[in-house]
């Protein structure tokens, strides 16, 4: 899922390709097992905190600003995410092979 959405937002947002670079040497930093030589982790929790503030959201951005909310926020985000990428994937398979539609009738139950 990283990797598609780095992918995708290097090419339409190029204002934002020096942070994207940076989530790849981190990511691949991580892969390797060693930690992010770019203290990437800790910018871009700073940059969302202050971003959240400056959108009159400063409860939210208070409580992302601390390293053990904003961490858990990520994981519950990267979480959810993942069920529903799979549980999508399991009506599309379901979808492939059992299509609701005949040749004449379509019915959805």
């Amino acid at each position: 899922m990283l990797l598609t959405y780095f992918a995708v937002a290097s090419v339409f947002i190029p204002r934002y390709r020096l942070y994207i670079g940076e989530g790849w040497r981190c990511f691949l930093d991580k892969i390797r097992g060693k930690n992010c030589s770019v203290s990437f982790d800790n910018k871009m929790r700073l940059i969302v905190s202050e971003w959240f503030a400056d959108k009159g959201m400063p409860r939210i951005g208070k409580f992302l600003y601390k390293k053990k909310n904003f961490d858990w926020t990520l994981i519950t985000i990267g979480v959810l995410s993942t069920v529903l990428t799979l549980y999508l994937l399991v009506v599309a398979v379901q979808f492939w092979f059992e299509p609701p539609c005949n040749v004449d009738t379509c019915s959805i139950t």
